[in-house]
């Protein structure tokens, strides 16, 4: 299962969204693709399914912009308009008893606004696209 999320209207937020577009054409059948505006506790019914789990998401970085990443360890507050991967997993654990290997890739990006340049965003995109899809 792979899950994109994102904001359409924030300009690089948008990613996840973004690569689960593209997936929908490339992605065997089997593979169970959910495109969401953010996470949240009603998911995890869909993931009980899956035997490994993919989130692909934007993440707020000011140094390394459009640089591509795994596992990022996000710091602070977990107050946020979203629910973070790793309380999701933890939920289905505990309150489901399953527990399912995942991974998490993200873009790196300082900007939330717009897509600040088309041709390195798209870039990103492809990178992860043929990576999911090997």
């Amino acid at each position: 299962m792979i899950i994109g999320y994102g904001n359409e209207l924030r300009g690089e937020d948008c990613f996840g969204v973004e690569v689960i577009r593209k997936l929908q054409f490339l992605t065997p059948k089997d593979i169970k693709l959910i495109s969401a505006f953010c996470l949240t506790p009603e998911l995890i019914l869909e993931m009980l399914d899956a035997d490994e789990i993919i989130f692909v998401d934007a993440c707020y970085d000011e140094e390394n912009h459009y640089a591509l990443a795994c596992s990022i360890l996000k710091n602070g507050s977990n107050l946020s308009h979203h629910i973070q991967p790793q309380i999701l997993m933890a939920l289905m654990r505990d309150v489901y008893e399953k527990k399912v290997d995942y991974s998490i890739y993200s873009m790196l990006t300082c900007n939330f606004e717009m897509i600040e340049d088309t041709q390195k965003y798209y870039k990103c995109i492809d990178k992860v696209t043929s990576f999911l899809i090997v």
